[in-house]
């Protein structure tokens, strides 16, 4: 089994980032360990930066981004967005055909070089908490591998683990621990440099998103909740100013929304109407017990408006109420690892603004602030020469922030 160790700068630890050799077949690793964005800027500065390609191969979609310098900070030179086919998505794609797909990214003429850091595709991963009792006599990363290895579904000498978060209350240590095989990184190493590309870094999901969310939003205090909202499943974190203590996977995304409607209301499969009702009515029943201020026309509108309302309600609302369910399951593990945690802010990312009133729905739900993140407002291309290709209903936030690692050693 390996275990992380860490170039150790100032603040917590947020990521599985496995810095590769890039000779052919040859794989030793020197694991490091990211730092608040913010904190890992000034750490850096005076060193000369160097973006490379982020590739992300995550709910069934292609999305690669890059930044280069700009005077005020990073700006983004090329971000792409497409959907791959069923046939080869990340987690059951034949290797040839997942290598012409990322041809794709050295072909689209956004992107300059060919270093690139790749998210983990979902599926290869492994999230858990582990607890041991604190032994003064015993290295906690000792007690982690004895720990994660009873988690594992393989040998733990074919493991590879990272802990974004350790600490320790009264006599108890608490670790958040990633775990992925070997064989799966060389797997992905050798697809990556098939393509034409040197892996530089192997980073996961939600350290992407969470290194995004910092470069957004300055820290807190207090316990916040990154909720990002995807095409086919969504993941939740609970981030504080010492780590992750939480990490959570839900099997649907905005896609199972759309099949619902289209299958109760005998919709065109893959049509537009779906969405378009999702984005008009989503969760507006139940704002505060009436129908939205804004439908004011006359009475016979307002009755057919409300019974549209209700009829979407009732359709997508069960579903979402999984995700307040698992929002109030973090919330109680944590509170119970960490009694006097106070909590923030819902941040949501990713698809979320597709759903009229989820951000007010969910808020009633959880009894917590949430805010709808809207990553157009943050996106500087300026000077950027035809920079985005989006297509479909996908989301860019993940491959922003693994796109926001700066490699000083190249």
């Amino acid at each position: 089994m390996f275990l992380t160790t860490a170039f150790l700068l100032s603040g917590p630890i947020y990521g599985f980032l496995v810095k590769v050799n890039c000779r052919p077949m040859i794989f030793p690793m020197i694991f490091i360990d990211m730092r608040r964005w913010i904190g890992y800027q000034e750490a850096m500065r005076g060193v000369a930066t160097t973006y490379p390609i982020g590739i992300d191969l995550n709910d069934g979609c292609l999305t690669a981004a890059q930044f280069r310098k700009g005077r005020h900070g990073p700006r983004v030179r090329g971000l792409l967005c497409l959907p791959l086919p069923a046939a080869i998505a990340a987690d059951a794609g034949e290797d040839e055909a997942l290598v012409d797909a990322l041809k794709t990214v050295r072909s689209c003429g956004l992107f300059t070089g060919r270093r690139v850091v790749f998210n983990l595709p979902l599926p290869d991963l492994s999230f858990f908490p582990v607890h041991f009792p604190f032994n003064s006599q015993e290295d906690p990363e000792e007690g982690i591998l004895r720990e994660a290895s009873k988690f594992l579904s393989y040998p733990p000498d074919e493991a590879i683990i990272d802990y974004p978060s350790l600490f320790q209350i009264q006599r108890t240590c608490h670790a958040t621990v990633v775990a992925v095989r070997r064989q799966v990184v060389d797997r992905w190493l050798v697809i990556l440099r098939r393509a034409g590309f040197t892996a530089e870094i192997m980073d996961f999901y939600m350290a992407s998103l969470i290194r995004l969310h910092q470069r957004l939003f300055a820290p807190t205090d207090r316990a916040d909740i990154l909720c990002h909202l995807g095409r086919t499943c969504i993941m939740l974190a609970v981030l504080t100013g010492e780590g992750i203590l939480s990490i959570s996977e839900i099997s649907w995304g905005v896609q199972s929304l759309r099949d619902k409607i289209e299958t109760n209301l005998t919709l065109p499969t893959g049509g537009p109407e779906a969405v378009t009702l999702l984005s008009a009515y989503g969760l507006g029943y139940m704002e505060r017990g009436n129908i939205p201020e804004d439908v004011t026309d006359d009475g016979g509108l307002d009755d057919e408006a409300r019974n549209i309302y209700r009829a979407i309600f009732q359709i997508i609302s069960p579903t979402v109420n999984e995700l307040a369910y698992e929002c109030h399951n973090a919330i109680g593990y944590v509170r119970s690892v960490r009694e006097n945690v106070a909590f923030g802010t819902v941040y949501l990312y990713g698809l979320a603004g597709m759903i009229s009133h989820l951000d007010r729905y969910l808020e009633e739900q959880v009894e917590i602030s949430v805010q709808l993140v809207d990553l157009n407002a943050h996106l500087d291309v300026a000077g950027s020469k035809r920079p985005i290709l989006l297509s479909g209903e996908i989301s860019p936030a993940p491959v922003l922030g693994l796109a926001m690692r700066d490699l000083p050693w190249l």
